[in-house]
């Protein structure tokens, strides 16, 4: 993360490039709060998100209970960065108290390393995804946006290691029982890989609305409401 924040401070043409791109269903500016305890790389992600117009930082704590104190009084965002490892109120349950609480706010972990269990149990508390600190800011900032698209970032890796957790001792599910299309089974797999909206587009040679649209087919077809709901789903009978 620092040394790619020092590289972004140089020039920002990375991340201008990508302000041009928003999805239809997406407000047209995202409030977002940072909780990460490691001053440089909180104020490092507050300057890069800060660039970008589609993003407004409402705020930024070294600790959750920060957080929850601020939310007493001010309007939840619509996304929190959590370190996943945090002094007091780690970032566990930090996700799982903003998920019973502040149901609406997408919360995405921040870690340094694929901490597969630690972010395992994360997504069970019921955060969205994660993000790397080393991840490139112009990737970092779509992998944000994607989340309030109903996207799940959550590497192929993570993936499958979700999928070896939650399939232990459990029967595998026809997916012919939910009439899932060819299609429709090979954007399921795509989505269970953490692929965005523009990333399905781009490997099926389809526009974005219709990725979405096989999206939303899947949504009615598993009786899900959200795309973490339909990774879970997939995962736990086995539909990958």
């Amino acid at each position: 993360m620092h040394l790619r924040l020092r590289s972004l401070r140089k020039g920002s043409k990375g991340t201008k490039a990508m302000s041009s791109q928003s999805g239809p269903s997406r407000p047209a500016v995202a409030t977002l709060a940072i909780v990460e305890d490691e001053a440089e790389v909180r104020e490092g992600l507050r300057y890069l998100l800060s660039l970008d117009g589609r993003i407004r930082v409402t705020a930024a704590f070294d600790a959750a209970e920060g957080l929850f104190s601020w939310l007493t009084q001010n309007r939840a965002p619509e996304i929190v960065l959590m370190d996943i490892n945090l002094p007091g109120m780690d970032g566990i349950e930090a996700a799982r108290r903003l998920s019973r609480e502040h149901p609406k706010t997408v919360v995405l972990m921040l870690t340094i390393f694929e901490e597969e269990d630690k972010i395992l149990s994360a997504i069970r508390a019921g955060a969205k995804g994660y993000i790397l600190k080393t991840t490139r800011p112009e990737l970092l900032l779509e992998q944000v946006l994607s989340a309030l698209d109903e996207g799940s970032p959550v590497s192929p890796t993570v993936a499958r290691r979700l999928l070896e957790e939650l399939q232990r001792g459990a029967p595998a599910r026809d997916p012919g029982e939910y009439e899932l299309t060819p299609r429709e089974r090979e954007v399921l797999r795509d989505v269970v890989d953490g692929l965005t909206y523009r990333e399905l587009a781009e490997k099926h040679g389809i526009a974005a609305a219709t990725a979405k649209k096989h999206i939303l087919h899947i949504y009615q077809k598993l009786n899900v409401s959200s795309r973490a709901e339909i990774v879970r789903k997939a995962l736990e009978e086995r539909l990958v």
